[in-house]
Protein backbone atom coordinates (compact mmCIF):
# COMPACT_ATOMS: atom_id res chain seq x y z
CA UNK A 1 0.00 0.00 0.00
CA UNK A 2 1.64 3.41 -1.07
CA UNK A 3 1.93 6.35 1.46
CA UNK A 4 -0.81 8.30 -0.32
CA UNK A 5 -3.00 5.49 0.22
CA UNK A 6 -2.21 4.91 3.93
CA UNK A 7 -3.03 8.60 4.46
CA UNK A 8 -6.41 8.28 2.71
CA UNK A 9 -7.04 5.61 5.14
CA UNK A 10 -5.83 7.33 8.22
CA UNK A 11 -6.70 10.47 7.95
CA UNK A 12 -10.79 10.13 8.82
CA UNK A 13 -10.26 7.72 11.46
CA UNK A 14 -7.84 10.40 13.28
CA UNK A 15 -9.57 13.50 12.05
CA UNK A 16 -13.23 11.65 13.68
CA UNK A 17 -11.70 10.39 16.72
CA UNK A 18 -9.74 14.16 17.35
CA UNK A 19 -13.59 15.71 16.71
CA UNK A 20 -15.33 12.92 18.79
CA UNK A 21 -12.54 13.91 21.86
CA UNK A 22 -13.28 17.47 21.43
CA UNK A 23 -17.28 16.81 21.60
CA UNK A 24 -16.27 14.65 24.70
CA UNK A 25 -14.78 16.88 26.70
CA UNK A 26 -17.29 20.17 25.64
CA UNK A 27 -20.87 18.24 26.40
CA UNK A 28 -19.54 14.95 27.69
CA UNK A 29 -22.55 12.05 27.25
CA UNK A 30 -22.58 9.02 30.05
CA UNK A 31 -20.22 6.08 28.46
CA UNK A 32 -23.97 4.02 28.80
CA UNK A 33 -26.03 2.54 26.65
CA UNK A 34 -28.92 4.28 28.48
CA UNK A 35 -27.98 7.83 27.04
CA UNK A 36 -29.49 9.22 24.08
CA UNK A 37 -26.88 11.64 23.77
CA UNK A 38 -23.92 8.90 23.22
CA UNK A 39 -26.46 7.61 20.90
CA UNK A 40 -26.60 10.77 18.66
CA UNK A 41 -22.99 11.70 19.09
CA UNK A 42 -21.69 8.46 17.84
CA UNK A 43 -24.21 8.00 14.90
CA UNK A 44 -22.87 12.38 14.32
CA UNK A 45 -19.36 10.79 14.13
CA UNK A 46 -20.14 8.38 11.94
CA UNK A 47 -21.61 10.48 9.95
CA UNK A 48 -18.59 13.01 9.59
CA UNK A 49 -16.33 9.74 9.42
CA UNK A 50 -18.49 8.70 5.84
CA UNK A 51 -18.21 12.59 4.66
CA UNK A 52 -14.09 12.40 5.47
CA UNK A 53 -13.73 9.38 4.08
CA UNK A 54 -15.36 10.94 0.52
CA UNK A 55 -13.04 14.02 0.64
CA UNK A 56 -10.04 11.75 1.35
CA UNK A 57 -10.90 8.58 -0.20
CA UNK A 58 -13.70 7.92 -2.76
CA UNK A 59 -14.51 11.04 -3.87
CA UNK A 60 -17.71 9.98 -5.83
CA UNK A 61 -20.76 7.80 -4.11
CA UNK A 62 -20.43 5.72 -7.29
CA UNK A 63 -17.93 4.23 -9.75
CA UNK A 64 -18.62 3.21 -13.62
CA UNK A 65 -22.48 4.16 -12.76
CA UNK A 66 -22.30 1.75 -9.85
CA UNK A 67 -22.57 2.41 -6.02
CA UNK A 68 -19.13 2.71 -4.21
CA UNK A 69 -20.08 0.79 -1.64
CA UNK A 70 -16.34 1.62 0.00
CA UNK A 71 -17.86 5.53 0.18
CA UNK A 72 -21.18 4.91 2.15
CA UNK A 73 -19.38 2.67 4.78
CA UNK A 74 -19.88 5.34 7.42
CA UNK A 75 -23.16 6.55 6.09
CA UNK A 76 -24.45 3.38 6.28
CA UNK A 77 -23.15 2.25 9.92
CA UNK A 78 -24.98 5.82 11.31
CA UNK A 79 -27.92 4.94 9.40
CA UNK A 80 -28.16 1.03 10.42
CA UNK A 81 -27.30 2.94 14.27
CA UNK A 82 -30.13 5.47 14.43
CA UNK A 83 -32.56 2.97 12.91
CA UNK A 84 -31.82 0.44 15.75
CA UNK A 85 -32.28 3.21 18.38
CA UNK A 86 -35.81 4.72 17.28
CA UNK A 87 -37.33 1.09 16.80
CA UNK A 88 -35.96 0.25 19.96
CA UNK A 89 -37.60 3.15 21.53
CA UNK A 90 -40.93 3.25 19.90
CA UNK A 91 -40.92 -0.56 20.78
CA UNK A 92 -40.09 0.59 24.58
CA UNK A 93 -42.98 3.07 25.00
CA UNK A 94 -45.92 3.05 27.23
CA UNK A 95 -48.49 1.97 23.85
CA UNK A 96 -46.49 -1.56 24.44
CA UNK A 97 -45.39 -1.37 27.90
CA UNK A 98 -48.19 0.42 29.69
CA UNK A 99 -48.41 -2.20 32.20
CA UNK A 100 -44.74 -1.85 32.79
CA UNK A 101 -45.00 2.16 33.16
CA UNK A 102 -48.24 2.18 35.70
CA UNK A 103 -46.57 -0.47 38.12
CA UNK A 104 -42.98 1.89 38.31
CA UNK A 105 -45.59 4.75 39.76
CA UNK A 106 -47.97 2.31 41.49
CA UNK A 107 -45.33 0.62 43.80
CA UNK A 108 -44.84 4.06 45.32
CA UNK A 109 -47.58 5.30 45.95
CA UNK A 110 -49.61 4.34 49.65
CA UNK A 111 -52.39 5.80 50.82
CA UNK A 112 -52.54 8.15 53.71
CA UNK A 113 -55.00 9.87 56.50
CA UNK A 114 -54.09 13.60 56.06
CA UNK A 115 -55.90 14.60 59.72
CA UNK A 116 -53.70 12.46 61.40
CA UNK A 117 -50.72 12.75 59.68
CA UNK A 118 -50.37 15.89 58.92
CA UNK A 119 -49.66 17.79 61.61
CA UNK A 120 -52.28 20.49 62.57
CA UNK A 121 -51.66 24.32 62.97
CA UNK A 122 -51.68 25.47 66.11
CA UNK A 123 -51.84 29.49 66.83
CA UNK A 124 -51.09 30.39 63.30
CA UNK A 125 -47.34 29.21 63.72
CA UNK A 126 -46.52 27.74 60.41
CA UNK A 127 -42.90 26.81 59.56
CA UNK A 128 -43.53 23.64 57.49
CA UNK A 129 -44.30 25.48 54.27
CA UNK A 130 -42.86 26.98 51.29
CA UNK A 131 -45.58 29.47 50.89
CA UNK A 132 -43.49 32.11 48.39
CA UNK A 133 -43.19 30.75 45.27
CA UNK A 134 -39.11 30.37 43.33
CA UNK A 135 -40.19 33.66 40.99
CA UNK A 136 -40.80 36.15 44.06
CA UNK A 137 -37.55 34.39 46.06
CA UNK A 138 -35.13 35.19 43.09
CA UNK A 139 -37.03 38.66 43.32
CA UNK A 140 -36.10 38.72 46.82
CA UNK A 141 -32.44 37.41 46.64
CA UNK A 142 -32.02 40.11 43.89
CA UNK A 143 -32.63 42.97 45.94
CA UNK A 144 -30.41 41.18 48.72
CA UNK A 145 -27.55 41.08 46.29
CA UNK A 146 -28.03 44.65 45.01
CA UNK A 147 -27.61 46.25 48.88
CA UNK A 148 -23.97 44.03 49.22
CA UNK A 149 -22.19 46.59 47.50
CA UNK A 150 -19.40 45.70 44.58
CA UNK A 151 -20.22 42.22 45.40
CA UNK A 152 -23.53 42.94 42.95
CA UNK A 153 -20.77 43.75 39.89
CA UNK A 154 -18.61 41.00 40.72
CA UNK A 155 -20.65 37.78 41.05
CA UNK A 156 -24.59 36.69 39.89
CA UNK A 157 -27.20 35.19 41.31
CA UNK A 158 -27.85 31.27 40.42
CA UNK A 159 -31.02 29.61 39.84
CA UNK A 160 -33.09 29.05 43.31
CA UNK A 161 -34.04 25.81 44.98
CA UNK A 162 -36.11 24.84 47.33
CA UNK A 163 -34.47 22.61 49.82
CA UNK A 164 -34.11 21.99 53.86
CA UNK A 165 -31.21 22.99 56.21
CA UNK A 166 -31.82 21.59 59.59
CA UNK A 167 -35.68 20.75 59.00
CA UNK A 168 -36.72 24.10 57.45
CA UNK A 169 -37.49 24.64 54.32
CA UNK A 170 -35.24 27.46 52.42
CA UNK A 171 -34.96 28.80 49.19
CA UNK A 172 -31.02 28.84 48.52
CA UNK A 173 -29.31 29.93 45.08
CA UNK A 174 -25.11 30.35 44.85
CA UNK A 175 -23.59 33.00 43.19
CA UNK A 176 -22.24 32.64 39.99
CA UNK A 177 -19.99 33.97 37.19
CA UNK A 178 -21.44 36.14 34.88
CA UNK A 179 -19.63 34.90 31.96
CA UNK A 180 -15.94 33.99 31.34
CA UNK A 181 -14.11 37.10 31.47
CA UNK A 182 -15.41 37.25 35.08
CA UNK A 183 -14.38 33.50 35.66
CA UNK A 184 -11.07 34.32 34.08
CA UNK A 185 -10.63 37.21 36.72
CA UNK A 186 -11.89 36.04 39.49
CA UNK A 187 -11.42 31.98 39.59
CA UNK A 188 -8.51 31.91 42.29
CA UNK A 189 -10.90 33.70 44.99
CA UNK A 190 -13.85 31.58 44.23
CA UNK A 191 -17.24 31.99 44.73
CA UNK A 192 -17.84 33.08 48.54
CA UNK A 193 -21.48 32.64 49.53
CA UNK A 194 -25.00 31.85 48.72
CA UNK A 195 -28.71 33.72 49.01
CA UNK A 196 -31.13 31.96 51.52
CA UNK A 197 -35.01 33.33 50.93
CA UNK A 198 -36.96 31.89 54.32
CA UNK A 199 -39.99 31.27 52.17
CA UNK A 200 -42.41 31.23 55.18
CA UNK A 201 -41.82 34.95 57.37
CA UNK A 202 -40.35 36.04 53.45
CA UNK A 203 -36.87 37.14 55.13
CA UNK A 204 -33.69 36.96 52.86
CA UNK A 205 -29.76 36.74 54.16
CA UNK A 206 -26.14 36.74 52.21
CA UNK A 207 -24.56 34.06 53.76
CA UNK A 208 -20.59 33.18 52.77
CA UNK A 209 -19.80 29.63 52.68
CA UNK A 210 -16.99 28.36 54.77
CA UNK A 211 -14.75 28.58 52.58
CA UNK A 212 -15.21 29.74 48.54
CA UNK A 213 -16.42 27.31 46.09
CA UNK A 214 -14.64 26.84 43.06
CA UNK A 215 -17.19 24.20 41.02
CA UNK A 216 -19.72 25.67 39.97
CA UNK A 217 -22.73 25.69 36.87
CA UNK A 218 -21.49 29.35 35.48
CA UNK A 219 -17.24 28.10 36.09
CA UNK A 220 -15.55 26.86 32.68
CA UNK A 221 -13.34 23.95 31.59
CA UNK A 222 -12.94 21.54 34.17
CA UNK A 223 -14.63 24.16 37.13
CA UNK A 224 -17.79 23.43 35.24
CA UNK A 225 -19.86 21.23 37.85
CA UNK A 226 -21.41 18.88 34.69
CA UNK A 227 -18.48 18.29 33.25
CA UNK A 228 -16.59 17.48 36.55
CA UNK A 229 -19.45 15.25 37.80
CA UNK A 230 -19.48 13.22 33.99
CA UNK A 231 -15.55 12.89 34.23
CA UNK A 232 -16.03 11.79 37.99
CA UNK A 233 -18.53 9.27 37.35
CA UNK A 234 -17.72 8.53 33.56
CA UNK A 235 -20.68 6.00 33.13
CA UNK A 236 -23.43 7.79 35.32
CA UNK A 237 -26.63 8.93 33.78
CA UNK A 238 -27.82 11.61 35.89
CA UNK A 239 -29.85 14.86 35.83
CA UNK A 240 -30.90 17.48 37.95
CA UNK A 241 -28.24 18.63 39.08
CA UNK A 242 -28.69 21.74 41.91
CA UNK A 243 -27.20 23.52 44.53
CA UNK A 244 -28.11 22.19 48.36
CA UNK A 245 -26.05 23.07 51.37
CA UNK A 246 -25.80 20.59 54.46
CA UNK A 247 -26.60 21.06 57.97
CA UNK A 248 -23.28 22.88 58.86
CA UNK A 249 -23.32 25.61 56.17
CA UNK A 250 -20.77 23.42 53.81
CA UNK A 251 -21.87 23.61 50.09
CA UNK A 252 -22.63 20.61 47.64
CA UNK A 253 -23.96 19.89 44.04
CA UNK A 254 -26.20 17.27 44.23
CA UNK A 255 -27.62 15.57 40.77
CA UNK A 256 -30.01 12.22 40.64
CA UNK A 257 -28.55 9.39 39.02
CA UNK A 258 -31.45 7.11 36.90
CA UNK A 259 -32.19 3.60 35.90
CA UNK A 260 -34.64 2.69 32.97
CA UNK A 261 -37.07 0.32 33.54
CA UNK A 262 -38.15 -0.22 29.91
CA UNK A 263 -36.08 -0.64 26.77
CA UNK A 264 -32.87 1.93 26.43
CA UNK A 265 -34.71 5.16 27.88
CA UNK A 266 -38.10 3.93 28.97
CA UNK A 267 -39.27 4.74 32.20
CA UNK A 268 -36.93 6.82 33.70
CA UNK A 269 -36.75 6.29 38.07
CA UNK A 270 -34.87 8.09 39.92
CA UNK A 271 -31.84 5.34 41.58
CA UNK A 272 -29.48 7.22 43.45
CA UNK A 273 -26.99 10.50 43.72
CA UNK A 274 -23.87 12.25 43.13
CA UNK A 275 -22.78 14.25 45.84
CA UNK A 276 -20.24 16.92 44.76
CA UNK A 277 -18.05 18.86 47.30
CA UNK A 278 -18.34 22.12 46.08
CA UNK A 279 -15.09 23.57 47.33
CA UNK A 280 -13.09 20.34 46.54
CA UNK A 281 -14.64 18.45 44.04
CA UNK A 282 -14.52 15.42 45.70
CA UNK A 283 -17.61 13.02 43.71
CA UNK A 284 -19.52 10.00 45.94
CA UNK A 285 -22.36 8.09 44.50
CA UNK A 286 -24.93 6.74 46.27
CA UNK A 287 -27.73 4.33 45.79
CA UNK A 288 -30.89 6.27 46.98
CA UNK A 289 -31.35 4.72 49.75
CA UNK A 290 -27.97 4.87 50.96
CA UNK A 291 -28.39 8.89 50.30
CA UNK A 292 -26.87 11.20 53.30
CA UNK A 293 -29.53 11.94 55.64
CA UNK A 294 -29.16 15.91 54.86
CA UNK A 295 -29.63 15.81 51.16
CA UNK A 296 -33.24 17.06 50.71
CA UNK A 297 -33.09 16.09 46.90
CA UNK A 298 -32.88 12.44 45.83
CA UNK A 299 -35.92 12.07 44.47
CA UNK A 300 -37.01 15.47 42.45
CA UNK A 301 -40.77 16.66 42.44
CA UNK A 302 -40.78 16.09 38.47
CA UNK A 303 -39.75 12.69 38.52
CA UNK A 304 -42.02 12.03 41.26
CA UNK A 305 -45.00 13.70 39.36
CA UNK A 306 -44.20 11.75 36.07
CA UNK A 307 -44.69 8.53 37.85
CA UNK A 308 -47.59 9.27 39.46
CA UNK A 309 -49.17 10.35 35.84
CA UNK A 310 -47.63 6.71 34.94
CA UNK A 311 -49.81 5.60 37.65
CA UNK A 312 -53.10 7.52 36.70
CA UNK A 313 -52.83 6.98 32.88
CA UNK A 314 -52.11 3.48 32.18
CA UNK A 315 -53.20 1.65 35.34
CA UNK A 316 -55.74 0.39 32.81
CA UNK A 317 -54.02 -0.03 29.64
CA UNK A 318 -52.48 2.77 27.10
CA UNK A 319 -55.79 2.88 25.45
CA UNK A 320 -58.06 2.97 27.83
CA UNK A 321 -55.63 6.18 28.72
CA UNK A 322 -56.55 7.58 24.42
CA UNK A 323 -60.18 6.66 24.66
CA UNK A 324 -62.34 5.40 27.32
CA UNK A 325 -60.11 6.81 29.90
CA UNK A 326 -61.93 5.06 32.68
CA UNK A 327 -59.78 5.64 35.64
CA UNK A 328 -57.49 8.17 34.35
CA UNK A 329 -56.32 10.92 36.28
CA UNK A 330 -53.27 13.18 36.43
CA UNK A 331 -51.92 15.51 38.09
CA UNK A 332 -51.98 19.40 38.44
CA UNK A 333 -48.96 20.82 36.60
CA UNK A 334 -47.77 22.54 39.28
CA UNK A 335 -46.51 21.55 42.71
CA UNK A 336 -45.77 22.90 45.71
CA UNK A 337 -43.77 22.37 49.10
CA UNK A 338 -43.90 20.87 52.89
CA UNK A 339 -41.66 19.74 54.87
CA UNK A 340 -42.76 16.39 56.51
CA UNK A 341 -40.70 15.55 59.78
CA UNK A 342 -37.15 16.55 58.42
CA UNK A 343 -37.64 15.75 54.36
CA UNK A 344 -39.11 17.67 51.75
CA UNK A 345 -42.18 17.13 50.15
CA UNK A 346 -43.84 18.52 46.90
CA UNK A 347 -47.33 18.87 47.12
CA UNK A 348 -50.03 18.84 44.43
CA UNK A 349 -53.68 17.61 43.11
CA UNK A 350 -55.03 15.03 41.32
CA UNK A 351 -57.80 15.40 38.90
CA UNK A 352 -60.18 12.80 36.93
CA UNK A 353 -59.97 13.01 33.44
CA UNK A 354 -63.69 13.33 33.68
CA UNK A 355 -63.03 17.02 35.30
CA UNK A 356 -60.21 19.57 35.65
CA UNK A 357 -61.68 22.34 37.57
CA UNK A 358 -61.92 20.24 40.86
CA UNK A 359 -59.09 18.04 42.61
CA UNK A 360 -60.12 14.00 43.73
CA UNK A 361 -57.25 13.72 45.63
CA UNK A 362 -53.75 15.10 46.21
CA UNK A 363 -50.11 13.67 47.07
CA UNK A 364 -47.66 14.58 48.66
CA UNK A 365 -44.25 12.94 47.55
CA UNK A 366 -41.05 12.88 49.71
CA UNK A 367 -38.21 13.86 47.54
CA UNK A 368 -35.47 11.78 50.09
CA UNK A 369 -37.21 8.46 50.22
CA UNK A 370 -39.13 8.61 47.09
CA UNK A 371 -42.54 7.70 49.14
CA UNK A 372 -46.00 9.06 47.54
CA UNK A 373 -48.78 9.45 50.17
CA UNK A 374 -51.65 10.00 48.46
CA UNK A 375 -54.81 11.52 50.42
CA UNK A 376 -58.32 10.67 48.51
CA UNK A 377 -60.19 13.94 49.63
CA UNK A 378 -62.50 15.57 46.96
CA UNK A 379 -61.72 19.43 47.13
CA UNK A 380 -60.86 22.35 44.30
CA UNK A 381 -57.81 22.09 42.48
CA UNK A 382 -55.42 24.98 42.83
CA UNK A 383 -55.72 27.02 39.97
CA UNK A 384 -59.36 27.92 41.67
CA UNK A 385 -58.24 28.25 45.10
CA UNK A 386 -55.37 30.86 43.48
CA UNK A 387 -58.15 32.55 41.92
CA UNK A 388 -60.57 33.02 44.28
CA UNK A 389 -57.66 34.25 46.72
CA UNK A 390 -56.92 37.04 43.75
CA UNK A 391 -60.47 37.96 43.69
CA UNK A 392 -60.39 39.29 47.11
CA UNK A 393 -57.62 41.73 46.14
CA UNK A 394 -58.54 42.03 42.70
CA UNK A 395 -58.58 46.44 42.82
CA UNK A 396 -55.09 45.81 44.13
CA UNK A 397 -53.67 43.45 41.17
CA UNK A 398 -52.15 41.00 43.50
CA UNK A 399 -50.91 37.72 42.32
CA UNK A 400 -51.49 34.54 44.33
CA UNK A 401 -48.04 32.04 44.61
CA UNK A 402 -48.72 28.66 44.02
CA UNK A 403 -50.94 26.80 47.20
CA UNK A 404 -49.25 25.06 49.51
CA UNK A 405 -51.29 23.12 52.07
CA UNK A 406 -51.94 23.20 55.90
CA UNK A 407 -54.01 21.41 58.38
CA UNK A 408 -56.70 23.59 60.26
CA UNK A 409 -58.82 21.17 62.29
CA UNK A 410 -58.00 17.91 61.11
CA UNK A 411 -59.49 19.43 57.68
CA UNK A 412 -56.53 20.31 54.50
CA UNK A 413 -56.58 24.58 53.76
CA UNK A 414 -54.42 26.29 51.05
CA UNK A 415 -52.32 28.83 51.84
CA UNK A 416 -50.73 31.44 49.62
CA UNK A 417 -48.64 34.30 49.43
CA UNK A 418 -50.27 37.78 47.66
CA UNK A 419 -47.31 39.59 45.78
CA UNK A 420 -47.31 42.54 43.63
CA UNK A 421 -45.95 43.28 40.50
CA UNK A 422 -42.68 43.95 42.38
CA UNK A 423 -42.80 40.77 43.74
CA UNK A 424 -43.16 41.98 47.15
CA UNK A 425 -45.31 39.85 49.76
CA UNK A 426 -48.46 42.20 50.58
CA UNK A 427 -50.87 39.56 51.97
CA UNK A 428 -51.38 35.96 52.71
CA UNK A 429 -54.77 34.08 51.82
CA UNK A 430 -56.04 30.71 53.20
CA UNK A 431 -58.72 28.96 51.15
CA UNK A 432 -60.82 25.86 52.28
CA UNK A 433 -59.52 22.58 50.08
CA UNK A 434 -62.86 21.61 49.78
CA UNK A 435 -64.92 24.85 49.56
CA UNK A 436 -62.95 27.56 47.55
CA UNK A 437 -65.77 29.89 48.62
CA UNK A 438 -64.51 29.79 51.88
CA UNK A 439 -61.28 32.25 51.88
CA UNK A 440 -59.75 35.27 53.77
CA UNK A 441 -56.95 36.99 53.68
CA UNK A 442 -54.81 38.82 56.00
CA UNK A 443 -51.23 40.65 56.60
CA UNK A 444 -49.75 37.95 58.56
CA UNK A 445 -49.67 34.47 58.27
CA UNK A 446 -50.85 34.19 62.01
CA UNK A 447 -53.41 36.95 61.08
CA UNK A 448 -54.66 34.96 57.71
CA UNK A 449 -54.73 31.29 60.30
CA UNK A 450 -56.75 33.57 62.84
CA UNK A 451 -59.13 35.32 60.29
CA UNK A 452 -60.12 31.45 58.88
CA UNK A 453 -60.63 30.03 62.56
CA UNK A 454 -62.55 33.23 63.44
CA UNK A 455 -65.35 32.48 60.64
CA UNK A 456 -65.13 28.99 59.44
CA UNK A 457 -64.18 27.52 62.86
CA UNK A 458 -60.92 25.21 63.47
CA UNK A 459 -62.31 22.26 61.14
CA UNK A 460 -63.29 24.73 58.50
CA UNK A 461 -67.23 24.35 58.97
CA UNK A 462 -69.96 26.57 60.54
CA UNK A 463 -70.16 29.72 61.93
CA UNK A 464 -67.99 31.47 64.59
CA UNK A 465 -69.42 33.18 68.27
CA UNK A 466 -67.46 35.85 66.89
CA UNK A 467 -69.76 36.47 63.73
CA UNK A 468 -71.52 39.63 64.16
CA UNK A 469 -74.91 40.50 62.86
CA UNK A 470 -75.65 44.27 61.16
CA UNK A 471 -78.33 46.00 59.88
CA UNK A 472 -77.94 47.95 56.95
CA UNK A 473 -79.57 49.95 54.59
CA UNK A 474 -78.90 50.10 50.97
CA UNK A 475 -77.43 53.05 48.96
CA UNK A 476 -77.03 51.66 45.65
CA UNK A 477 -78.74 48.99 43.48
CA UNK A 478 -77.28 45.94 44.36
CA UNK A 479 -74.41 44.44 41.90
CA UNK A 480 -72.96 40.87 41.05
CA UNK A 481 -70.09 39.65 39.52
CA UNK A 482 -68.76 36.02 39.03
CA UNK A 483 -65.38 34.19 40.32
CA UNK A 484 -64.06 31.38 39.17
CA UNK A 485 -67.89 29.79 38.66
CA UNK A 486 -69.27 31.46 41.85
CA UNK A 487 -71.63 34.15 41.69
CA UNK A 488 -71.40 37.11 44.38
CA UNK A 489 -73.52 39.76 45.61
CA UNK A 490 -72.30 43.29 46.23
CA UNK A 491 -74.06 45.41 48.43
CA UNK A 492 -73.26 49.11 49.11
CA UNK A 493 -74.30 51.55 51.93
CA UNK A 494 -73.53 54.69 52.68
CA UNK A 495 -69.79 53.87 53.99
CA UNK A 496 -69.41 50.17 53.61
CA UNK A 497 -69.63 47.21 50.89
CA UNK A 498 -70.99 44.05 52.06
CA UNK A 499 -69.72 40.89 48.96
CA UNK A 500 -72.85 37.85 49.53
CA UNK A 501 -72.13 34.26 48.00
CA UNK A 502 -75.29 34.14 45.77
CA UNK A 503 -75.30 30.46 46.57
CA UNK A 504 -77.62 29.89 49.68
CA UNK A 505 -78.76 34.00 49.52
CA UNK A 506 -80.68 33.65 46.30
CA UNK A 507 -82.63 36.16 47.80
CA UNK A 508 -80.52 38.85 47.91
CA UNK A 509 -80.81 39.46 44.17
CA UNK A 510 -84.66 41.07 44.39
CA UNK A 511 -83.04 44.00 47.02
CA UNK A 512 -83.20 47.35 46.06
CA UNK A 513 -81.88 50.47 46.52
CA UNK A 514 -83.26 51.65 49.99
CA UNK A 515 -84.09 48.46 51.37
CA UNK A 516 -83.12 47.37 54.58
CA UNK A 517 -81.45 44.33 55.22
CA UNK A 518 -79.62 41.91 57.98
CA UNK A 519 -76.44 40.44 57.43
CA UNK A 520 -74.10 38.19 59.53
CA UNK A 521 -70.49 40.02 58.50
CA UNK A 522 -67.51 37.32 58.80
CA UNK A 523 -64.31 39.54 57.78
CA UNK A 524 -63.19 42.63 57.17
CA UNK A 525 -61.62 41.60 53.98
CA UNK A 526 -59.93 45.30 54.04
CA UNK A 527 -60.90 48.56 54.63
CA UNK A 528 -65.24 49.17 54.61
CA UNK A 529 -65.08 45.89 52.86
CA UNK A 530 -66.57 42.74 54.48
CA UNK A 531 -67.59 38.96 53.31
CA UNK A 532 -71.26 38.42 54.39
CA UNK A 533 -74.35 36.63 54.23
CA UNK A 534 -77.77 37.19 55.18
CA UNK A 535 -79.26 36.60 58.57
CA UNK A 536 -81.93 33.51 59.31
Amino acid sequence: MTKSKIFRAVMPVVLTLLLGGGLYYYAPPAINIHDPSAWWTLIFLLIVYGVLRLIFGFRTLTVDGRPNRKGYLGFAAAGILAVVFLVINFFSGPLFNASRYAKAGEERITVGDFSSEVEVVENGKITDIAIMDTTTAAAMGKRQIGSLGTLATQYELGQFMTTTVNGQAKKVATMGYGGFWKWLNRRNEGIPGYVSVDPVDGSSEYIEFPEPIHYSDTAFFNENIYRHLQFSCPTAYFDNVHFEVDNEGNPYWIATTYEFRVGLVGCPVPDGVLVCDAVTGKTTRYAAADAPDWVSIVFPADDMVRLVNYAGLYGNGFWNSRLAKTGVYTCTDDYGYKVVGQNLNAFTGITSAASDESNIAFILCDEHTGQIRRYDIYGAEEYSAKTAAEGLVMNFGYRASFPSLVNVGGQPVYIMALVDDGALIKKYAMVDLQDYTKVVAGDTVEDTWKQFVERYGAGGQGVPEQAETVSVRLTAPVETAVIEGNSYAYLQTIDSIYRVPVDGNEEVLFLENGDWVELVVYAELRDGFFEAELSR
